[in-house]
């Protein structure tokens, strides 16, 4: 399926719940607990997508992005070998320190199965096994 900046999908959760999406720039995604097709409600997070996550989704609307949505954000990605850390922002990359990372997401693109679990996980006031596994590997 292809999306356009702005797209709003609505995620049917197995628990019987739904979260909503909003396409940023490919392939990055804003994840509400509410509809943003009438209010401006607040991110929950933002996670690059695999494209097949979108087959689950049902698109509902479009709507123009909130200029915090337009905005890049940084992610942190960890050298496998020698575990050093460094933050990812606008096809740039610098070294960072483990004070830097903190809260920041991952430099990794998520399925749709693993969003759902996240999404539920957050509905649900639960840590989530995938967003854990993904946290940096600090050594000491």
């Amino acid at each position: 399926m292809k999306t356009k900046k702005g797209d709003i999908f609505e995620i049917c959760l197995d628990s019987g719940k739904v979260a909503f999406a909003q396409a940023l720039n490919e392939p990055e995604f804003a994840f509400f607990e509410v509809s943003p097709v009438d209010k401006n409600p607040n991110t929950i997070f933002r996670l690059w997508v695999h494209k097949s996550a979108l087959k689950e989704w049902s698109r509902i609307g479009n709507k123009e992005l909130t200029a915090d949505l337009e905005t890049e954000v940084p992610r942190f990605k960890q050298d496998p070998i020698n575990g050093s850390l460094s933050i990812y922002k606008g096809g740039k990359e610098r070294s960072a320190t483990t004070e830097e990372i903190k809260g920041l997401e991952c430099a990794a693109v998520w399925d749709g199965n693993h969003i759902k679990d996240r999404l539920s996980d957050h509905l649900e006031g639960k840590e989530n096994k995938w967003l854990i596994s993904l946290q940096p590997k600090i050594n000491g």
